[in-house]
């Protein structure tokens, strides 16, 4: 599947009683150039803002997670969901730019 930006926010490696082992990342998809992560108004009282997705990769990934946040360049892939519906899932990713999450500041007049 294709390659996108996100935003990695989290990322922990866990290992299970039975010895497998993997690595948790919470993201969210960030678009080429941030489009995704805009600030946008809406008063309309329904669901706003943006989920974080997450997902498990293989333990040895987490050398990649130098940064976070941060942006990374994932290649995406589609699996089966416990749920029987396709999910969409980072399979590896590449470090592409530190983040620095700041407010915006108010225009001087």
């Amino acid at each position: 599947m294709d390659k996108m930006k996100i935003l990695v926010t989290f990322a922990n490696v866990w290992k299970m009683d039975n010895g497998q082992s993997g690595m948790t990342i919470n993201y969210f998809m960030y678009g080429e150039n941030g489009e995704q992560m805009i600030s946008r108004m809406d008063a309309t009282g329904g669901a706003v803002g943006q989920q974080r997705a997450k997902c498990s990769l293989e333990a040895s990934k987490r050398e990649k997670i130098s940064f976070v946040p941060g942006i990374y360049e994932a290649k995406m892939g589609m699996k089966i969901g416990s749920d029987g519906k396709p999910v969409l899932t980072v399979e590896d990713l590449d470090f592409f730019s530190r983040v620095q999450i700041l407010p915006e500041q108010p225009e001087k007049k």
